[in-house]
């Protein structure tokens, strides 16, 4: 089971960066990019998690994700970009949805087999070919977004966060 034990590791580390990079952001500072080249913290967030529900619809028996559809709408892919009006759900409700997205995946990888690792999508999908290789990739789509967050620190106040978290 060395496939299933780095694949829980992936998510497990993915994560870990996810959480330590968008620590110490407020609901406010979470709602703008000012002036950073990417989309705001909570965008980042909602994706992250609506991709992910996309691995876990494709994958689960009934094709059920765990991520409302308003967040799916709001932020999965081919959604409009985002404005300054846009409207976002609190960090702690994304925070909630992406915890529920990593146990879900993390449940799927621990109860599968080596096969059950190596099964097809429920449907025919043109990035994702097996669970496995689902959850590997999606879990670099993660590591992806914390890059974005960097460019996200450079201009807001959370920097302090980062330098408190990883030179202690």
């Amino acid at each position: 089971m060395r496939t299933q034990d780095a694949l829980l590791g992936t998510l497990k580390d993915a994560r870990g960066w996810l959480d330590a990079w968008s620590a110490g952001f407020t609901d406010r500072d979470a709602r703008s990019s000012r002036g950073a080249p990417v989309n705001p913290l909570a965008w980042q967030l909602g994706h992250v998690a609506a991709t992910q529900d996309d691995v876990i619809r494709l994958f689960s028996k009934d094709g059920r994700g765990v991520v409302p559809e308003a967040l799916r709408a709001l932020c999965g892919n081919g959604c409009p970009a985002p404005t300054a009006r846009t409207r976002y759900p609190s960090l702690a409700t994304l925070r909630r949805h992406l915890a529920r997205t990593h146990a879900t995946l993390a449940r799927m990888v621990a109860t599968s087999s080596p096969a059950g690792l190596d099964r097809p999508p429920r449907t025919k999908n043109a990035y994702f070919h097996s669970l496995g290789q689902a959850v590997y990739e999606i879990a670099l789509h993660e590591m992806y977004h914390v890059g974005a967050l960097g460019a996200l620190r450079r201009v807001t106040a959370a920097e302090e966060v980062v330098q408190e978290v990883f030179l202690r």
